[in-house]
């Protein structure tokens, strides 16, 4: 019966060595910390976040690197990954921003931070201004667009890696909710923040808008114009005291579109409400409208309207045909 006893002894001995020299492994080799981030990532924001690319802002850190998730319903997750938000949703094409309490488009909208609004490229449809990126996809066989957002905190730049994580999770939530949509390929780099030139230079989002007889205006910052932008922007500025914005002329498309409040909507395609005028076109594969608006800012101090009219007209229509949109209402 010794015998025996010291031969289970024996046997069972170097099990548990190995059993404990695994368990050190896990805890402390990198492929370990690696395998216990990917097992966190499972349950986590319902498993729609991508290792690799979420990685780069965590550490492979479970506590620090993946503090918390919000279920705000079946579709619409809300998780930080770092120091970064994740807005992640599937949006139906009818849905409008109704202003009641805080939903998908709150949480989908750029902040005040940030640079002006530049395409992702790589056949990416979706934009980054440097504090906040979003990618969207439109589901072929539903009535509905993958998409999603991240924003950093404090001075966090959203560059080239944001970029990758929010398409990487764009694509899983697609695989998520059963969306079949065509994803675009690698993200370049992303192009240098935009700077003010002169008002005869307008080559991407500012172009065509008639500027002969504005003398007021002494400059413009735009960005490339790409058939693929979800946002665009043109700001027409002056140089006094200091250089200050006089004009702002936008373009929102998809579920950027549909995040606008949707009084335009509630009343017509195209109108003016004081010194913002605004306009619609319907826009392959989405049955929500772009919108296009033009405002003034408190630094302009003479009747513009007719400039305001020319300047939405022209940048209306640029916008509209590249983005292959139809039926473009103005403003009468």
């Amino acid at each position: 019966m010794t015998v025996i006893r010291r031969l289970a002894l024996y046997a069972a001995l170097p099990l548990a060595l190995v059993a404990v020299a695994g368990y050190g492994w896990y805890q402390l080799s990198d492929t370990g910390k690696r395998w216990r981030y990917e097992d966190a990532l499972a349950s986590y924001c319902e498993g729609l976040i991508p290792p690799k690319e979420s990685a780069v802002f965590t550490g492979y850190d479970t506590e620090k690197g993946l503090p918390n998730d919000w279920d705000r319903g079946a579709d619409h997750q809300f998780c930080k990954v770092g120091r970064s938000l994740l807005t992640i949703a599937r949006i139906p094409e009818s849905a409008r921003d109704d202003d009641g309490p805080r939903g998908v488009f709150d949480d989908l909208r750029p902040g005040e931070r940030g640079t002006l609004p530049m395409t992702l490229g790589g056949g990416w449809r979706g934009y980054t201004n440097l504090a906040s990126t979003a990618a969207v996809l439109e589901c072929r066989n539903q009535d509905a667009s993958v998409v999603v957002s991240a924003s950093g905190s404090g001075d966090t730049v959203a560059g080239r890696t944001t970029a990758e994580l929010v398409t990487a999770t764009a694509v899983r939530a697609a695989e998520h909710w059963d969306c079949e949509a065509e994803a675009g390929g690698p993200i370049p780099p992303v192009p240098a923040e935009p700077e003010e030139k002169s008002r005869f230079d307008a080559k991407g989002t500012c172009a065509g808008i008639p500027m002969h007889d504005m003398d007021i205006v002494h400059w413009l910052k735009e960005t490339p114009a790409a058939e693929t932008s979800l946002l665009e922007t043109c700001v027409l500025g002056e140089t006094k005291a200091r250089a200050e914005e006089l004009f702002q002329v936008r373009a929102f498309f998809g579920p950027f579109a549909q995040a606008q409040y949707p009084e335009y909507e509630s009343t017509r395609d195209a109108g003016r409400f004081g010194d913002f005028f605004w306009a619609t076109a319907k826009c392959p594969g989405t049955s929500a409208r772009a919108l296009f608006t033009i405002s003034t800012t408190e630094y302009v101090h003479e009747d513009v309207e007719d400039f305001a009219r020319s300047a939405l007209t022209a940048f209306a229509e640029r916008s509209a045909k590249q983005h292959g949109c139809t039926d473009l209402q103005l403003p009468r």
